[in-house]
């Protein structure tokens, strides 16, 4: 059950992570243009 919780977790923690990547290279990708 723990293990579970801690997955999810996890998984949500990596899709907020590449949000913000790619919001990043959004926002150099702009300035460039």
């Amino acid at each position: 059950k723990d293990y579970e919780r801690y997955a999810s977790t996890l998984a949500s923690l990596h899709v907020i992570a590449f949000a913000c990547f790619m919001l990043r290279n959004a926002a150099i990708l702009a300035q460039g243009a």
